[in-house]
């Protein structure tokens, strides 16, 4: 098993985080699934400006043995608003000193960042510990996140250079992938991600495909132009009589799914995709679906952790390793809680065996709506 070391790091002290191939962050507000997430996204950011990048085409990935000196900035780089040094570092922390690292069995990569003294805006590694095959997932060129404040629905999009084909931190390259000839008709999806039963390994096919799984009857198009520079995303349905419309004229849920499918078609094997509230925006029947997508996804070789809110989402993922989807043993729910007496996140691993039963049901994990059922029957026997 993988794990995520955390130490000194915002609200955490020292914490090991469970990391599978699908791995889901649940648990309320501010208890530290975004902080975990943060953490990770630091740690790539630091390996892509402190490590070796050599020259070689056969080898792609960042040689992290040391760090070239540089500092890594805490805004900018993903999305990341960390602030200042004094913001990152943990209330608790008993020295001035952040470890982030990865552990697998025997092998680990530990990075340790000295915090100073005065307010800054980076922190600087000052010690790098690793001894993980060069080819983990944090090590490779390409690594895809998305946040959860994706791009609305635009009328256009800047079309931007790109190293590898992503749809942004935020969605927002999307309509460039999807428009842009040269790469959606040269691009062949993998065959095991293929929606059922369609030959056509085209990626627009594909997304269509799996966008109408997901929200049935709706099929987009992009638009490139380099011209203009610009790129649009154009949608059709029943409704608009077949006929391509702006996507300002369709609404979020669409806009906010659409990345999430065509990341996780385009991701390379064996490489890690981080998605934030893949259920905004979408109706509960979509929200499973998506955690059915993303489970089907995971079983093809990528490495996606989820962080959610949504027990639809859920119990998507429970059906589809029921359904032999995924391996139950590639399965991993943290749960984070924070029950006021510890000095950070409290964080709970549960697994799903092949029935798509949980192994535990913390107080607070997804049980509201059976507190406000009973809530509701105490409130009508009184009546």
């Amino acid at each position: 098993m993988t794990s995520l070391e955390i130490k000194n790091f915002k609200c955490f002290t020292d914490i090991s985080i469970p990391i599978n191939r699908l791995t889901v962050f649940a648990g309320g507000n501010a208890n530290g699934k975004s902080s975990a997430i943060q953490a990770l996204l630091f740690l790539r950011r630091t390996i892509e400006h402190c490590a070796i990048w050599t020259d070689d085409s056969n080898d792609t990935n960042y040689h992290f043995n040391k760090s070239n000196g540089l500092s890594v900035e805490l805004n900018g780089s993903y999305g990341l608003s960390l602030g200042t040094s004094s913001e990152v570092i943990s209330f608790n922390a008993n020295e001035q000193c952040i470890q982030l690292g990865i552990n697998i069995k025997q092998s680990k990569l530990l990075v340790e960042y000295d915090v100073p003294v005065e307010d800054v805006l980076w922190l600087k590694p000052d010690n790098v510990n690793n001894n993980l095959k060069n080819d983990f997932y944090l090590f490779k060129q390409e690594f895809y996140y998305l946040n959860a404040e994706r791009v609305g629905p635009r009328v256009n999009n800047d079309i931007k250079f790109y190293d590898f084909p992503n749809t942004g931190y935020n969605g927002s390259l999307c309509a460039q992938l999807l428009g842009d000839p040269s790469f959606e008709y040269g691009f062949k999806v993998d065959e095991k991600r293929k929606f059922e039963n369609t030959n056509n390994l085209r990626l627009g096919t594909q997304v269509n495909k799996w966008l109408n799984y997901i929200l049935p009857g709706n099929e987009v198009e992009g638009v490139f132009n380099t011209k203009l520079m610009s790129s649009q995303i154009r949608m059709k349905n029943s409704f608009s009589n077949n006929e391509s419309v702006l996507a300002t004229n369709i609404g979020f849920g669409l806009s906010y799914v659409l990345p999430i499918i065509l990341t996780a078609l385009i991701a390379k094997q064996d490489t890690l995709f981080i998605v934030e509230n893949p259920e905004a925006h979408l109706h509960p029947s979509a929200q499973s679906r998506i955690g059915k997508f993303l489970t089907k996804m995971a079983s093809t070789g990528i490495n996606i952790i989820i962080e959610t809110h949504s027990d639809h989402v859920l119990n998507g993922i429970q059906i589809a390793v029921t359904k032999n989807d995924l391996p139950p043993d590639q399965t991993t729910i943290n749960y984070f809680s924070n029950d006021g007496k510890n000095t950070q996140p409290s964080i709970e691993s549960i697994k799903i065996n092949n029935k798509g039963e949980l192994s535990k049901w913390p107080s607070g994990f997804f049980d509201q709506s059976q507190k406000d059922y009973a809530t509701l029957l105490k409130l009508r026997k009184n009546d």
